[in-house]
Formats: structure tokens, sequence, C-alpha cells
């Protein structure tokens, strides 16, 4: 799959610059994305097979570590089963949550698998305030299309950028990309501020854009 270039038409509009150009192709990826849930209906346990070698590696020794996922909503890819393996070998886990939609501002709450979760504020399933606020090691995330040199396209809302740019200018994070096979795409448009991602995770290959050690 190819999205379009800066200066490709779509539907007749020429995409002029990178905020017209994804919108653009959102559309479109989603409904991409749908497709590829349905012609893949175990990619959540072929990724959770996937993910074992390369996070040993990266993280041998994951007590201690935080790990950040998501609860997959829609055609996303579920990372629970990855979830359960991760916390078997020892990773602490959280789920993010949107505190202020207006402020863009996205924190992490630990949660294990099985806990209840509630709304947030953008209508995300999230752990509640009883949970404590914590600071990931890695950050899992969800994504409408990516690039093998790390370009991630989001579903828009900036959260993720907003939040890993806080977390970089802090710590080293890594950054892990879970998407079907079918999102891998060429000249995605893209703003400074987008946050790359450290390595890419699908039902077929681990793709490793950095390595950092654990």
């Amino acid at each position: 799959m190819r999205p379009l270039d800066r200066d490709d038409s779509f539907n007749g509009m020429t995409i002029v610059d990178p905020v017209a150009a994804k919108t653009a192709l959102r559309v479109f990826l989603r409904n991409q994305r749908k497709q590829l849930a349905i012609e893949t209906p175990q990619a959540d346990w072929m990724i959770a097979e996937q993910a074992r070698a390369p996070l040993a590696r990266l993280f041998p020794d994951p007590r201690g570590k935080v790990a950040a996922l998501y609860h997959g909503l829609g055609s996303e890819i579920s990372p629970l089963i990855l979830a359960e393996q991760m916390a078997e070998a020892g990773w602490t886990l959280a789920l993010p949550k949107v505190v202020n939609p207006d402020g863009g501002k996205m924190i992490f709450r630990r949660w294990a698998p099985g806990q209840p979760l509630k709304r947030d504020k953008i209508g995300l399933l999230a752990p509640g305030r009883e949970q404590p606020m914590i600071v990931p090691d890695l950050v899992v995330t969800p994504l409408l299309a990516f690039q093998r040199d790390g370009v991630r396209l989001g579903q828009g809302g900036g959260y993720y950028d907003r939040a890993l740019a806080f977390l970089r200018s802090r710590r080293p994070v890594f950054v892990l990309g879970l998407a079907y096979s079918g999102q891998q795409a060429e000249n995605l448009p893209h703003e400074a501020h987008d946050q790359r991602l450290d390595a890419i995770l699908t039902e077929k290959e681990y793709i490793a854009v950095k390595d950092m050690a654990g």
C-alpha cells in the first residue's frame, strides 16, 4: 500500500500540506484496517508470539520495568494476550488515560489484566484514579499506518505525540507500534513534532528501527 505524497490528488482535491494529507488519509486507512482485521483474526496471538524474542533481548530482566499498553478499540489489534504474557514475565503494566482533552494531556496509570476499567475524558477504557500514575519504560501504541523508518500515523488526537515528547525529554523510553503487516506504507505525511517509533511489531515480523538497551 502506498498512501499519498504531499502533492497527490485525493478525490479530486490536491493535498498541499501534511495536516490536510493526514486528514484525507485517515478515512481510507480506517477502512483498510477494518478489512485487515477481518482477514487476520488471529493477529493478536501471532503478535504476542512475535514479541517474545525481541522483548527478551531488549529487556532481559523486565522485573521493575513498566510497559504501557492500550485497550484495543474497533479494528485496532488487541494487545491483551501480549499484556498477559508480559505480566507473567514480570512486567508492571499500565494503560493510557486522557485527563485533559483540550490540553491534549495523556497519562499512564497502573493496570493488570482483569482489573475494571472506566471511560476517560474521550471515551477510552482506562484505570480509575485509585490506580497510581506511573512512568513507562516501554510504550506500546496502536496506529493507522507506519513506515519502516518509524514514522507513525495515528488517529489524529495527538495524545501519544505529546505524551511521548514529554517522556522522552526526561528519560529514555522505547516506543513499539502494533500493526497489521498490511498497514505498512510509504510517503506518509509527517511533521517535526510527530514522535517516531523505535520498532514495529506485526503478525509477520519485528521491525527494529532503533534498538535501546533494556
